[in-house]
């Protein structure tokens, strides 16, 4: 905001009113993104702010990036709820169904991309897990689509500084914790998902749901996708779970073309 001016209105609900109302938050600058600043700093002064600002301070215990963490768990709670059963169905069988067809595709791949997708899908060649067959297949939808698997998942040998001060900055994606001399086929010690730097979802039990949970949130709650996978994206969306599939970009086109000839 400007100074001297403020949202106190749209916080307050007033001129357009929503069920679950307006949560302002203090996003971290630039600088204080490039400075390192520490999350716990950068709460600690988002909370001074509303409770100090003479505009705010009458809602500050609804403003807030904890408060909407809180919110986005009690929507994250009743979307699961309703209807996790049919996400999972339609988002699991659609990805088993394509699956032969899209390692088939993968393996067509040459140059640095195919060299790319043949190390990521190898884990599939040391056990049977379907739950590291369905990650290693999403992983390299990422990689056809030159888009970065790591911005999609990182992972992470234990929780120490250095993967808090990681997970802190990251702000859209899903971590997973695995134990050192970890298996292809050995589970995850936590799956979840991280938006702005905060854990709206843990103990998903593997990437696979994860990503189903993620493509959840983002399209129930109308959030944009993050550019970098914005590809990746549009393929779960349009030809995984058929939504909105008749307005495909070139690359998402070609990918359901051949699909539909495998």
């Amino acid at each position: 905001m400007d100074e001297g001016t403020d949202a106190r209105d749209i916080l307050e609900n007033k001129p357009l009113p929503l069920h679950r109302g307006y949560i302002g938050v203090v996003n971290r600058s630039q600088k204080d993104i490039d400075g390192k600043k520490d999350i716990r700093a950068a709460l600690a002064a988002e909370r001074k702010f509303f409770l100090s600002h003479p505009g705010y301070r009458h809602i500050a215990e609804r403003m807030g990036t904890p408060h909407l963490q809180k919110t986005l768990n009690q929507v994250n709670a009743e979307f699961k709820r309703i209807t996790t059963i049919k996400l999972q169905s339609k988002f699991f069988s659609s990805l088993d169904i394509h699956s032969t067809s899209l390692i088939d595709v993968y393996t067509k791949k040459g140059g640095v991309q195919g060299k790319k997708i043949k190390s990521i899908m190898l884990p599939i060649t040391q056990t049977n897990s379907i739950d590291v067959r369905r990650e290693c297949i999403l992983k390299g939808l990422c990689v056809y689509f030159n888009e970065d698997p790591e911005k999609l998942v990182k992972e992470y040998m234990s929780i120490d500084n250095s993967s808090q001060t990681a997970m802190a900055e990251t702000v859209f994606g899903i971590f997973v914790i695995r134990h050192e001399g970890a298996e292809p086929g050995d589970d995850p010690e936590n799956v979840g998902i991280i938006l702005e730097g905060l854990e709206v979802l843990d103990e998903l039990g593997n990437v696979s749901f994860a990503v189903a949970m993620m493509f959840a949130l983002v399209y129930a709650l109308n959030l944009s996708y993050p550019p970098e996978l914005k590809f990746t994206f549009e393929a779960l969306q349009k030809i995984m779970m058929e939504l909105d599939g008749n307005r495909l970009s070139t690359k998402g086109q070609v990918l359901k073309t051949l699909l539909s000839r495998a």
